[in-house]
């Protein structure tokens, strides 16, 4: 459930604030003109689960003046019956000369009570980055951060060209939690037009943002700020500072994103395969596998066909080069950790077979993990030190430690089948790992390993977010249930 609370830091989009065109040899008059305060209310289908307030302000640090950029974000929802909070605040300073790089960053982050505290400083060609929390404290060299005051000042001038319909801007927006800091941005451009806002005629630019694979429609001041922006079931809006604070109660998050079906499947247990109907996928492609067959059906209808997992009699060997991405240590898969090189170890033993290895893995965790969604977390380690989360965490941590005893693994988003009075399809994570034949998959949280028919994936590895486009927006027909005989 994390990586849906996450959608916060993907729907801000990062330029500075209010701004009048500045000359091009001033980063200072470009700072001054842009100081202000910026609120939204975040909303989740119809209701308001968060807020974010940017502002922009001239200060100092070690001495050095800057252009001070701050968010403070809060979101609040109730899955399950279960309230989770996440709050941010980041500031991240950047130099008044040349083209105003990043020289300090610090980043906030309160999830269900545990702070994750980030410090970024210039070191040479980079920054060093230390990350802390509670008592753990590790840092890590990144790269000097590729967004800069000239190109957001450049991102206005493009804006207010106005460029042609379907041009194309590159940006970058900085993501502190993430392996790679910089995040591209692709800014479509739609039209210009007038609307109303806040009682007075406004000129709004219409854009659409790419960002790993998300598609986020917006309506943006010449500034480069949101008026209002959308992407699936979640929304920004421009709204006055205390109404953007006004938020509603019981925003029930898995209300407005899981997918409702027409009929119950059933016993999961029992099914061997699997055939829908999805509609609302709009240019989102399912994606193909073994055991998930996607095919035009009608107009508008896909036809999935989904089976239980199971061995391949065809095999498909990994390339030196995807070993190797899928066996990578990262800043939130500490796998190369000796914290984690020595569980993953105390737990395979002396098995050399991947499928059992993983197995043993996949059992420790689903044994040793409280199934809860109020402990997110979005680091191996700390999901270890709580021993607590929802699926996210089970999957990020067992994927740590697969790559940790040296198997291949990587995390896979998608639905995954939920009966009761009202059955439905609600979004998951689970993992995949490289048996050295095919991709096998293993659900840590259900303890699975060759998952049912009922999980459908839809991305692979955290950074995919397309998915994100549906959600809100699919419906689903079941065509067809073959259970064991």
């Amino acid at each position: 459930m994390s990586r849906v609370l996450s959608l916060l830091a993907l729907v801000v989009l990062s330029p500075l604030a209010p701004a009048a065109e500045a000359p091009k040899d001033s980063l200072r008059d470009y700072a001054l003109k842009s100081v202000g305060r910026t609120a939204y209310g975040i909303y989740v289908g119809k209701k308001k689960a968060g807020w974010e307030v940017d502002e922009v302000e001239l200060g100092k640090h070690d001495g050095k003046e800057a252009a001070v950029q701050t968010t403070h974000a809060y979101m609040a929802v109730n899955v399950d019956g279960t309230k989770s909070v996440v709050e941010e605040r980041t500031s991240v300073y950047y130099e008044l000369q040349g083209d105003g790089p990043v020289f300090f960053a610090e980043s906030h982050v309160t999830e269900d009570g545990q702070e994750t505290v980030r410090t970024s400083i210039r070191d040479g060609d980079g920054l060093t980055q230390t990350i802390q929390v509670g008592k753990r404290k590790t840092e890590r060299k990144v790269p000097l951060p590729k967004s800069t005051l000239v190109l957001q000042r450049d991102l206005e001038t493009w804006l207010q060209g106005p460029p042609k319909k379907g041009a194309t801007f590159d940006n970058y927006t900085l993501a502190w939690d993430q392996d790679k800091v910089d995040v591209k941005e692709v800014y479509t451009f739609k039209e210009k037009k007038t609307i109303q806002w806040d009682g007075a005629a406004t000129q709004a630019f219409v854009v659409q943002t790419l960002s790993q694979g998300a598609k986020f429609d917006a309506e943006l001041l010449g500034d480069g700020r949101p008026l209002i922006g959308k992407i699936g079931v979640l929304e920004m809006r421009m709204e006055k500072e205390p109404l953007a604070k006004r938020l509603d109660e019981n925003v029930d998050l898995m209300a407005a994103t899981s997918i409702t079906l027409d009929k119950s499947l059933g016993r999961v247990s029992r099914i061997d395969k699997l055939t829908l109907e999805v509609t609302g996928l709009d240019d989102f492609t399912l994606p193909e596998a073994p055991r998930q067959h996607v095919g035009s059906y009608k107009s508008g209808v896909t036809l999935l066909e989904l089976s239980r997992d199971h061995p391949t009699d065809k095999p498909t060997p990994l390339s030196k080069e995807d070993r190797l991405e899928n066996l990578r240590a990262t800043a939130n898969m500490q796998s190369d950790h000796e914290t984690l090189r020595k569980l993953a170890k105390e737990i395979v033993g002396d098995e050399k077979d991947p499928i059992k290895e993983a197995t043993r893995i996949e059992k420790w965790v689903y044994k040793n993990l409280r199934k809860t969604y109020d402990a997110n977390a979005d680091d191996a380690l700390t999901v270890l030190e709580n021993k607590a989360g929802d699926c996210t965490e089970h999957t990020l941590l067992f994927t740590a430690l697969a790559r940790a005893a040296g198997i291949p693994a990587h995390e896979v988003g998608g639905l995954v089948y939920a009966g009761g009075d009202k059955p439905s399809f609600g979004w998951h994570a689970w993992a995949e790992i490289h048996d050295g034949a095919q991709w096998v998959t293993i659900d840590p949280t259900f303890g699975q390993v060759y998952v049912d028919p009922t999980h459908i994936k839809f991305s692979e590895g955290a950074e995919d977010q397309a998915y994100l486009n549906v959600a809100g927006k699919l419906k689903m027909k079941v065509v067809k249930v073959e259970t064991k005989k």
